[in-house]
């Protein structure tokens, strides 16, 4: 005994995402590896602050760094997260070279700029660790809100 079905043949209107849109991925990998890697190195390479009469090292970036970069990693993934239609993989790729380089000014700076030293028992203060990633996050700041706002394509 055999069952026979009759019909008409169902079509699924699917729309396929495909590869061209699974770039985003990729690039939001990227740029919150990018981030994350300037942290390590500001972590292990920049100057110390060196206080008190042992001359105590406190290592400023491994303490406080991850704090920042975790504000800009959602900066990061907030502007991904994007779901407009005109978003082109030019946006992605400018976005992520632009945070990409902001991230490796601030580990440049904050493990090379010099450190200011105080007193007669000399403290050493690096301020660039200090002020570094701040400015870190209100530049991914800036380029997250452009990115997550731009108009993009109206074929894309």
């Amino acid at each position: 005994m055999q069952t026979q079905l009759e019909g008409t043949p169902v079509r699924l209107d699917i729309t396929d995402a495909g590869p061209r849109s699974e770039y985003r991925y990729l690039f939001a990998g990227v740029t919150v590896a990018a981030i994350w890697l300037a942290v390590l190195a500001m972590s292990i390479w920049s100057p110390d602050l060196i206080t008190g009469t042992l001359h105590e090292h406190i290592a400023v970036a491994a303490l406080a760094d991850w704090f920042f970069a975790a504000i800009a990693t959602g900066l990061v993934l907030m502007a991904f997260g994007r779901r407009a239609r005109g978003a082109t993989r030019s946006l992605w790729l400018g976005f992520t070279i632009a945070v990409t380089g902001v991230w490796a000014a601030v580990a440049l700076a904050s493990i090379y700029a010099p450190t200011m030293v105080t007193g007669t028992d000399p403290t050493t203060v690096p301020i660039a660790t200090f002020v570094a990633p701040m400015a870190g996050v209100i530049a991914t700041a800036f380029a997250s809100v452009f990115a997550a706002g731009s108009p993009g394509r109206e074929d894309a």
